[in-house]
């Protein structure tokens, strides 16, 4: 019976791992980019280089409030990102249809500071939320995608119940090639198996609101991750040439954060003569969303919004678990980490999919279609985020509308990637496939650095180990990692 079990549980946990694992790893390497998204924005705005970070003045926010307020009479649904530790600008954004993008200033004199339009990391957010798909049908993949993982991780736990301890403690990385790729899977399986588990349950559980409204565990009509509420096509309704005059901005962030408590408040939000002061997700684990409303006339105190309920409370906390908006940066780190070995032990599945298929069915079409979905995702995904930054680097500054280029540059690199993905599995050397495009990734991620120190100014290079130097150095350790792989394919 316990045999039968464990082969019925080796079909679903390959198949659904396979169909799933296509899919998951796009949504944990975006996720795990994802982590990072404020400080690769500002590797993407080179422009920052040259600025240390200072306190924001009353003034410079009172100012700031002004020229936000005149963007809403023109109808742009605008908003304002308080400096943090992590992006020590001030920022007046809106939505132009699927990015948020806008105008960054000094927060000590509320000047703007010239930077180029950037999709930023954003874009690896959107990758992970929803596939870059949309709020509905992106959502709808990466919640089954969540719940086939689930699956994926109890099928494997029933597979290898009676050896777990085994695979703790045997790695095997000269053994035969499908050993070495299996005792990998495995043992990455069960180290991450408690991270893997906890960010499909909480990313199933921070969709199902979206799916399915009658199981909502409260937004408080906010999304729950650090992106403010909007209508579609960042227009402000009810707003136009006769919008009233905006009151200071400072004595109401006084009041607010009197309230929600010192350093706390993140986003200024507009709304229908109001002006929302809303706590920061990293201000506390859980995202609460809490705000403190004020006139937009007068700035007279209006309401205080705070979680109402624990089932509220609850919600807050998956969601704190999930985006760690809220850690420190050897946490986020841990959780990168931990992302990537999520990413790798997934590809390993997909490649021992192949290894197992491969001396019966390599000629079949299903077979060759599989070997090319997966390196599009194994080697051309990350090939695709490379190009990412290096198109943000190459296309001049003033480029119109270049946010949207830097992202279609993403697509039509990853969609090349899939083409030669195609040709390789379809015709009689496959494996040229993943050579070749480990060594397109390492000859580019090798040589990101000295492309940094080409296109930034000379003044920021002394600055210590600031966020430039940190995704040159975390890009080149994926060049070398691609370039020993190249080379072990080379030597096969």
């Amino acid at each position: 019976m316990r045999d039968t079990l464990r082969i019925r549980m080796g079909w679903l946990h390959e198949w659904v791992g396979f169909i799933g694992g296509l899919i998951l790893v796009v949504v944990f390497t975006g996720g795990s980019l994802a982590l990072f998204d404020t400080e690769l924005t500002h590797w993407m705005q080179p422009e920052l280089s040259r600025y240390q970070p200072s306190p924001l003045s009353d003034d410079a926010l009172n100012r700031i409030g002004r020229l936000a307020q005149d963007l809403r009479s023109q109808g742009q649904n605008a908003f304002i990102t308080l400096p943090t530790p992590r992006d020590p600008m001030l920022r007046v954004q809106y939505f132009n249809g699927h990015a948020f993008i806008g105008t960054v200033y000094n927060p000590a004199d509320g000047f703007p500071i010239l930077t180029r339009e950037t999709g930023g990391g954003q874009l690896f957010f959107d990758l992970h939320h929803s596939l870059y798909y949309g709020p509905f049908w992106g959502n709808m993949l990466t919640e089954i995608a969540a719940i086939g993982l689930l699956v994926a991780v109890v099928s494997g736990i029933i597979i290898h119940f009676r050896s777990i301890l085994t695979d703790l403690l045997l790695f095997r990385p000269f053994a035969s090639k499908t050993r070495a790729w299996m005792d990998a899977h495995i043992l990455a399986g069960l180290l991450f198996l408690p991270f893997m588990a906890m960010m499909a349950y909480t990313g199933a559980v921070i969709h199902a609101p979206r799916l399915f409204p009658m199981f909502g565990m409260g937004h408080h009509g906010r999304p729950g991750h650090e992106r403010p509420a909007h209508p579609q096509g960042g227009r402000a309704p009810g707003n136009g040439q006769n919008a009233p005059a905006l009151a200071p901005l400072a004595p109401m962030l006084h009041k607010a954060e009197a309230v929600l408590g010192a350093d706390t408040v993140g986003l200024i939000l507009f709304e229908r003569g109001t002006v929302s002061m809303t706590k920061a997700d990293s201000a506390s684990f859980a995202l609460s969303r809490d705000h403190v409303t004020f006139s937009e006339k007068d700035g007279s105190q209006i309401a205080v919004v705070q979680i109402p309920d624990n089932l509220h409370r609850i919600g807050g906390v998956l969601r704190g678990l999930h985006f760690i908006r809220w850690a420190s940066l050897p946490m986020r780190w841990l959780y990168f980490i931990s992302g990537l070995v999520g990413s790798i032990m997934m590809s390993g599945g997909l490649i021992l999919f192949l290894m197992k298929h491969r001396p019966k069915k390599a000629r079949s079409f299903l077979f060759r279609l599989a070997e090319t979905l997966t390196i599009a995702v194994t080697t051309g995904l990350p090939l695709a985020c490379l190009s990412y930054l290096w198109a943000n680097r190459l296309f001049w500054s003033d480029l119109p509308a270049r946010g949207a280029l830097e992202i279609r540059t993403f697509f039509i690199v990853w969609a090349l990637a899939l083409i030669h993905a195609a040709l390789r599995s379809f015709s009689a050397k496959p494996r040229r496939g993943w050579n070749e495009q480990c060594a397109v990734f390492a000859a580019f991620a090798l040589t990101l650095f000295p492309l940094d120190l080409l296109t930034r100014s000379a003044n920021g290079f002394l600055n210590g180990f600031d966020v430039y130097k940190s995704v040159d150095l975390t890009v080149f350790c994926f060049g070398l990692a691609a370039l020993f792989i190249h080379r072990r394919l080379v030597a096969l």
